[in-house]
């Protein structure tokens, strides 16, 4: 086999080699990638190819294709030291092809063998290389890194004896180069292409099962330690598949829902909810299918059909394509919260019910008036309607008290309070005013309306039959009123309000007391009658 022939199937065994290292990298199943080697057989190759084609003359091709072999072979030293276990650093490198390029263009300015020979030097430099990274793995073993380290040194020998030959004798060199024993360097690189490659792939091989291994123990080891923690939390755990099912459940997730474990599998997840929370369960429903995650409060059914709150940590379980696989929920326990909340809530409640309410007659008080009388005659700017103020109080109540006593005025005031709650509408408000006085507020009520619903509670006072011995009036308790009906007005205020039904009762006290006075607004005058 003549030389050119060598150096074409070195070259179109390198570009092969190269396509299958490609092919294994890309392997979807079994990715398997060494690094520089695809690199270094693909430059190679070049390299050769361009070795093939070259002519007697030495040019430019032949510069840039001793730079491409000398380059792929500073690779593969490179995939094999990686191999054997040692990182590559970008510069060690980088450096090495720079200094490739820099002595190949200087060969330039030799001549022949003696350019010939700094190549070969080059080249057996690259060849011991991997030999010495095997020979230390091997640790002088027998095994595959024992021979392929050989095999490297053998070829690194064959290209070192020329290199010298080319140095130092010349003459002998160029007398070789036309013998037959000059095709030993491209036949010793043909048979350590061939030897190398079958072994480099399973150093390769042997390399990923190795990893492969690795993974699986940090897998094995990560999963037990991920069970112990799951199984430890203090929080519930749940993970469900792409239809909602549970597929896992800790255990204590299923105590705090009252179930065990082996009950909550195959359950569906709506099926915890109540149904006034389905809403929630729809709404998280389709946030994780659109892979978003949220963190949410909700109450879910306990087997024995009573609620419980949890803080619900979820996110979303995406297959390879993005699709949504399922979905992994923390819960946290926060029912002794919302309980808490509830009963604050309910005092806040009280409280305010409290401070709204006059502690003697169970009605509201001044405050809770004044309140209401502003919003009522707010929303009379909108709905353009009349609302109707009623005060009234007690005849010669201060009598009562010095006669009968604080204790019993205190029971009058109660009982009035009573009327008065029972006489006016669920719209209406009642309130106690200060001291013996009282006060409604009508929405949406006419004078005339306003004024039967007067006439109703004085009636119903005067109905309770209360001894009465000092009054003038009449021998039982009575009462006077003051009613007045207003609409919106932007020049009328909430004082001036309350003052004319004010004056309307002191009108009703002066006319005699036991009576009704009343007025209507009409073009900012109060037409009084009674």
């Amino acid at each position: 086999m003549d030389l050119k022939t060598v150096i074409l199937l070195l070259a179109v065994g390198s570009f092969l080699f190269g396509l299958l290292l490609l092919v294994f990298k890309f392997n979807k199943k079994d990715p398997q990638e060494v690094p520089f080697w695809i690199v270094a057989k693909l430059l190679q190759a070049a390299g050769s190819m361009m070795l093939y084609y070259r002519t007697d003359t030495f040019d430019i091709l032949t510069i840039i294709a001793n730079i491409a072999l000398l380059s792929g072979c500073a690779y593969e030293a490179w995939a094999i030291r990686v191999l054997t276990g040692h990182p590559v650093k970008r510069r060690l490198h980088v450096t090495t092809a720079v200094g490739i390029i820099l002595v190949c263009s200087f060969t330039v300015f030799l001549d022949m063998p003696y350019r010939t020979g700094v190549v070969f030097l080059l080249q057996s430099l690259f060849y011991f290389l991997p030999g010495y990274y095997l020979f230390v793995k091997s640790g002088k073993r027998f095994s595959l890194q024992l021979i392929l380290a050989v095999c490297y040194c053998v070829t690194g020998s064959i290209f070192l004896t020329g290199a010298v030959s080319c140095l130092f004798f010349p003459k002998t060199a160029v007398n070789m180069a036309e013998k037959p024993i000059s095709g030993m360097i491209p036949g010793a690189s043909f048979c350590l292409f061939l030897v190398s490659g079958f072994i480099m792939l399973m150093l390769a091989k042997e390399r990923s099962d190795i990893k492969v291994q690795e993974i699986q123990k940090t897998l094995k080891k990560s999963e037990s330690r991920f069970q112990q923690i799951v199984e430890t939390a203090i929080e519930g755990i749940l993970i469900f598949d792409n239809r909602y099912r549970i597929t896992f459940a800790n255990k204590n997730m299923a105590s705090m829902l009252g179930y065990t474990v082996e009950e909550m599998i195959g359950r569906s997840y709506v099926s915890f909810f109540p149904e006034s929370h389905l809403d929630v369960y729809y709404q998280q429903e389709s946030l994780r299918k659109k892979g978003a995650d949220s963190v949410y409060e909700c109450c879910l059914l306990r087997k024995d059909g009573n609620r419980h709150w949890f803080l619900i940590s979820a996110k979303a379980i995406l297959d390879d394509f993005g699709g949504f696989d399922g979905s992994f929920a923390m819960l946290t326990d926060i029912n002794e919260r919302k309980e808490m909340e509830r009963l604050l809530e309910e005092s806040n409640r009280l409280l305010t019910e409290l401070s709204n309410m006059d502690s003697l007659t169970e009605i509201a008080n001044r405050r809770r008036f004044d309140a209401v009388l502003e919003h009522e005659y707010s929303r009379l700017r909108h709905s353009n309607s009349k609302l109707s103020i009623i005060l009234f109080d007690i005849d010669h109540f201060k009598e009562y008290n010095d006669y009968y006593g604080h204790v019993m005025g205190d029971v009058v005031l109660r009982r009035i309070g009573e009327v008065l709650a029972q006489s006016i509408r669920s719209a209406d408000l009642a309130a106690r005013y200060g001291g013996e006085e009282f006060a409604c507020i009508l929405p949406d009520t006419d004078i005339n309306n306003a004024v039967s619903i007067a006439e109703r509670i004085r009636q119903r006072i005067q109905d309770l039959k209360i001894e009465h011995k000092k009054s003038p009036v009449s021998d039982y308790v009575t009462a006077s009123f003051g009613v007045a009906t207003v609409q919106y007005s932007p020049e009328t205020t909430l004082d001036e309000i309350v003052n004319i039904a004010d004056r309307l009762l002191y009108k009703a006290k002066t006319a005699g007391r036991n009576r009704t006075e009343y007025a209507w607004e009409k073009k900012d005058r109060y037409p009084v009658s009674s």
